[in-house]
């Protein structure tokens, strides 16, 4: 920030000298002294209207008609200084101080061009100067402690702006300085109060906003930095470090999109900002751009603080979109040797070494493993493993087992949950209303939330559980407040989902640990006990597919909530040109590179046009390129036979989805919540029977609903029966009107609250026995 200069001048001459305890030398007449004032005025007046250099030619005149006019030598400094002409400058002000030893705004001034020449200790002697020549000046202690930080006396420029603060609280410079100070010292919380003031006091000031956001993204809020950091990057579109904010904002977000745009200006800007080309490189592995990716995170110059996350990130990112089924079983191979090269040079001898790799354990998500139809139990084990040992190793006294029996407290079970996802969301869709139907009676609830939104979603969880804490910290910082609460069984909804949670569940936080099917795969992690499954998704096989024990619950395993009502859906016939339409509702990442021709031979076989909802327009852009090739591979015309819709709202949505031909689902990992929207409007889904849960979800469904006649037993089947289907009005007509009959089973209690209730307590019980 600029250092204040006081500039507010007085004319009165024979007062200002007054005031100095100096008298006029006799030799100056009276009519050179009025006609000095008159050119110190016009210049004061040339000032303020932005010409300085016409204002430094009447300040000159001024002089030489009054040379020991102190305030004349005050605003020929102002001038130079404003100039940049330090040296010059100086010789004015400490002319000025010749002719008014106790002149303190010519001290503060003095001061100021002395630290901007780099001389602190002499800069701080003249503050120190004026403030002893003025009670309560705000702008030369706020200078002092400006100079303190220089010289990294943090302690004492604190106490300055404090200072400063008690004299005048609304003090924008004083209050901007003092908020920065605590943010870059660490401390966060002290310095958002702060800098919001400082943003409320000059909200049209790109440093104000940026500043504010770089907090609240140190807070972990990065939704509510998301506008500050767009308007520091709109009011200073030519500073990298507002692009560079704004870039890491969307990328937190997930809004891939628009943060690879922002950290693409931030780096043309300044080509040596590495923290952006990290932050490109985080956000395009993201979008699935993994070539370049890759690329940019090898070449990253990063302190060792940072490489061993980059090395992580490099050596286990998978791309969004596959080029074909050989790239998803290179990338697999690379993904198991990126696991054993991670391992065999882990190094967790020093505080730092372990820091360093507790800090990528908690950054990386093996996420997209998941979307490859592969068995993954063996690369999830190995992951789990990896991140185990270093957890163990972070924090040892979290690793040991816990200190207390289960139900050693007497009352009702203790049960927590931790979870990313309460907002409204498909795992808070999932699991609300199973996790709030717990029997207040036998159970104590207690929430850790570490998701920035909360919404109604969230606070019906919230009104329904003992205790409820949104909390924003790194991973060590909640396993000491679940530890504290001395639990009998913790729950994760969503374990794989969020990488800070999938490394707390590395260490014992409870006697009884479990994961709910958020998402659904094992954790890989030996110390979570149970995986709670469903009955209808899982195969006989299935606990081949867990390192947990896998535990069957009835039906779906939960109780989703149903949807909204569908809006108006007509707006996809301007879509379908006048063809069926079949729609595909899953995301991207769900379609393997085999189902592109099953979708091409349908849409041949059919005349149907083929329609897939844009949820991230990179991704989409990737699988566009690939499925439009398949699609041309069998003499399509892609703009006549497929169509990429716009994202809409929920209700808009689901009119599309009752208004559709025919639902298309998709192999490996089948529809979860889009399957349920689809059944809530009585759309017919046509799907596979996988072999995982995650693969058997929509045929799960359709199972407890009694409907026949949807599910293919392979490729040529899925399109014989799509193209049927497509032709067959009336036979669509009977399965909608038995869906929707039907539909209910789907979203009732079969007793899945009562079986959820009794597993605790017979974990809870056989932990305390054991």
């Amino acid at each position: 920030m600029p250092a204040r200069v006081e500039s507010k001048l007085t004319c009165e001459t024979e007062v200002i000298l007054k005031g100095f305890g100096m008298q006029r030398p006799a030799q100056i007449n009276a009519e050179s002294r009025q006609s000095a004032v008159e050119e110190l005025q016009r210049g004061i007046a040339k000032q303020q209207a932005g010409q300085s250099a016409v204002a430094l030619s009447h300040f000159e005149r001024a002089a030489k008609l009054d040379p020991a006019n102190p305030q004349v030598r005050h605003m020929l400094g102002i001038c130079t200084l404003q100039a940049g002409n330090l040296p010059l400058a100086a010789k004015h002000f400490r002319d000025c101080l010749q002719l008014a030893p106790t002149f303190a705004a010519a001290f503060n001034a003095l001061g100021v061009v002395l630290r901007r020449m780099g001389n602190h200790a002499e800069a701080m002697e003249a503050f120190r100067s004026a403030l002893a020549t003025k009670e309560r000046y705000v702008e030369a202690i706020y200078n002092l402690g400006l100079s303190q930080e220089v010289l990294g006396a943090l302690d004492a420029a604190e106490q300055a702006y404090r200072q400063a603060l008690q004299w005048r609280p609304a003090d924008f410079n004083a209050v901007n300085a003092f908020g920065n100070l605590l943010r870059r010292r660490g401390r966060l919380e002290e310095a958002l109060p702060l800098l919001l003031r400082a943003r409320k006091l000059r909200p049209n000031l790109a440093h104000t906003n940026g500043t504010l956001a770089q907090a609240l993204l140190d807070l972990g809020r990065p939704r509510e930095a998301h506008a500050c950091a767009q308007a520091a990057a709109v009011l200073e579109p030519a500073t990298a470090a507002w692009w560079a904010t704004l870039g890491r904002t969307e990328r937190l977000l997930h809004n891939v999109e628009a943060a690879i745009t922002a950290l693409r200006k931030a780096i043309a800007l300044d080509v040596d900002d590495w923290v952006s080309r990290c932050e490109l490189g985080l956000a395009l592995a993201e979008a699935g751009e993994i070539v370049e990716s890759r690329a940019i995170l090898a070449q990253t110059r990063v302190g060792e603080r940072q490489a061993e996350r980059i090395r992580w990130t490099v050596l286990l990112s998978l791309p969004s979109v596959y080029a074909d089924e050989v790239e998803i079983d290179s990338d697999r191979a690379r993904f198991a040797r990126g696991l054993d090269e991670i391992g065999a040079g882990l190094r967790l001898d020093t505080p730092a070494q372990r820091q360093y790799a507790f800090e990528a354990a908690c950054g990386v998500a093996p996420f997209q493993l998941e979307y490859q139809a592969r068995d993954n139990t063996a690369l999830r084990i190995g992951f789990g493993d990896l991140v185990t040992r270093v957890m163990h190793a972070a924090a040892p006294q979290y690793a040991a087992p816990c200190a207390w029996r289960a139900r050693a407290h007497g009352g009702r079970i203790r049960v927590g949950i931790v979870s990313s996802h309460l907002m409204q969301h498909t795992v808070s869709r999932y699991f609300r209303r199973l996790l709030a139907g717990l029997d207040p009676a036998r159970f104590d609830v207690r929430v850790w939330y570490s998701g920035e939104t909360r919404d109604a979603a969230t606070d019906m969880i919230a009104a329904r559980v003992v205790a409820f804490e949104q909390v924003n910290e790194d991973a060590l910082a909640s396993a000491a407040r679940i530890r504290a609460a001395q639990l009998d069984a913790l729950v994760y909804p969503e374990i794989g989902m969020d990488p800070r949670h999938h490394a707390l569940g590395a260490l014992r936080l409870a006697p009884v640990q479990c994961a709910l099917y958020g998402h659904p795969a094992t954790s890989g992690l030996p110390g979570i006990d149970y995986f709670l499954g469903a009955d209808a998704l899982e195969p006989v096989d299935a606990q081949r597919h867990y390192r947990e024990q896998l535990v069957r619950l009835p039906g779906l395993g939960t109780l989703p909530e149903a949807p909204p009502a569908p809006g108006d859906g007509a707006w996809l016939d301007a879509w379908s040109a006048a063809k069926p339409i079949a729609l595909c509702l899953q995301n991207h990442l769900k379609l393997p590179p085999t189902f592109d021709a099953v979708l091409a031979r349908i849409a041949q076989r059919s005349g149907a046009r083929i329609g897939l909802f844009v949820r991230n327009s990179g991704v989409a852009q990737l699988l566009r390129r690939r499925i439009e090739a398949a699609f041309a591979a069998h003499g399509l015309e892609p703009a006549q036979s497929l169509v990429f819709l716009p994202a809409k709202d929920h209700a808009t949505y689901l009119g599309a989805v009752a208004r559709a031909t025919l639902i298309l689902d998709t192999p490996g990992f089948s529809g979860g919540a889009t399957s349920l929207d689809a059944f809530s409007v009585g759309a017919p889904v046509l799907t596979w029977q996988g072999t995982m849960a995650r693969g058997r979800q929509t045929a799960g469904m359709l199972a407890m609903m009694g409907i026949d006649g949807l599910v293919a037993a392979d490729a040529n089947d899925y399109v014989d029966q799509a193209a049927a289907l497509i032709a067959d009005a009336p036979r669509r007509d009977t399965l909608r009107k038995r869906i929707l009959e039907r539909k209910a089973a789907l979203f009732d209690d079969a007793g899945v609250i009562a079986a959820f209730e009794d597993f605790l307590d017979r974990a809870t019980r056989r932990a305390a026995a054991s």
